[in-house]
């Protein structure tokens, strides 16, 4: 992990990298949330043929950070409004840790530095509904011990690593 610590918004996550030994040039930011339901199941996307990257693999719902969003919160709410619908209601709990995630993007060809901000989230009402089925195939749901690891994108890897670290 890049850090642990909460960061709520661009000039706080710029104070944050400051801090920390790497050199990073340019970056987006991008906000996940590791969604798990009543029984504790994490609830994971399939990324679709109308991806950046990682076609193919499990990650959890999120997307880009935009200019307009106020907090990174905000920006995940909004972000889980556009994947995942409004016919559930999602509570975000914890701040999980931030990544730093270079991909090439096969759209641009370019080169991108993200920043991933995750945070875990629970499914209090509703379902899920996949608002994006070009870049999303479904949505999958297991124990987080249950998804194999080639099945995940690097980042959600990580993060799920994290979780299950931090819950022994």
């Amino acid at each position: 992990m890049l850090f642990v610590e909460e960061v709520n918004n661009m000039n706080e996550l710029v104070d944050k990298l400051s801090e920390v030994d790497e050199e990073i040039d340019e970056v987006k930011v991008a906000v996940v949330c590791f969604i798990f339901d009543a029984q504790g199941k994490l609830i994971l996307h399939r990324r679709g043929p109308g991806a950046r990257d990682e076609i193919g693999k499990l990650l959890a719902i999120g997307g880009s950070v935009n200019a307009s969003d106020a907090s990174f919160r905000d920006a995940l709410k909004r972000e889980l409004m556009e994947e995942a619908g409004d016919s559930a209601e999602i509570r975000i709990d914890d701040f999980i840790g931030a990544q730093l995630d270079g991909k090439v993007d096969r759209h641009t060809g370019k080169f991108i530095n993200w920043i991933i901000l995750g945070y875990t989230g629970t499914i209090i009402s509703g379902e899920l509904v996949n608002s994006e089925p070009d870049r999303c195939v479904g949505f999958e749901k297991a124990f987080m011990e249950e998804f194999k690891e080639v099945e995940l994108s690097s980042t959600a890897n990580k993060f799920i690593k994290r979780l299950i670290d931090t819950k022994k």
